[in-house]
């Protein structure tokens, strides 16, 4: 039987009270990286869907974004779908197309593709948290034929 001085025993009972309230302090919610990169895989898929209604079925200029998903998706709504409780913006360039995901709230940047691109282009959900702007010129990433 070992007997630890009073020192030692008041020390570890500290440590231990700050990690419990550490560990129950609110936090802000990350995204968590295994759903983000699902959600990658998706995205390009979607941003692939509307590059096609931007650059070969001529929608009208003046149709916003919401309307413009609605005819990218209508032949496959599961498209859309992948994105439920998330904001999806559109971008139109020319005759390209960037397709742009935030939280729910429209306030953080977490996934953009541009559809003319075979990757996936940015992982904006990981480091700093950035707002739901679009950040892809497709003049730059798009390659014209």
């Amino acid at each position: 039987m070992s007997i630890r001085p009073a020192g030692i025993r008041v020390s570890i009972t500290i440590m231990l009270v700050l990690s419990l309230v550490a560990g129950c302090a609110p936090t802000p919610k990350l995204p968590y990286s295994e759903e983000m990169f699902i959600k990658a895989s998706a995205l390009t898929k979607l941003a692939s869907a509307v590059e096609s209604t931007v650059r070969y079925k001529n929608p009208p200029p003046g149709l916003d974004e919401k309307d413009l998903l609605m005819r990218a998706t209508q032949h496959e709504p599961a498209l859309l779908r992948n994105f439920k409780g998330y904001k999806v913006r559109v971008l139109r360039q020319d005759k390209h197309s960037v397709v742009l995901v935030c939280d729910a709230s429209a306030q953080r940047a977490l996934l953009e593709d541009a559809g003319c691109s075979g990757r996936m282009d940015r992982h904006r959900w990981m480091g700093k948290p950035q707002p739901c702007e679009f950040s892809i010129d497709t003049k730059e990433v798009c390659t014209r034929n």
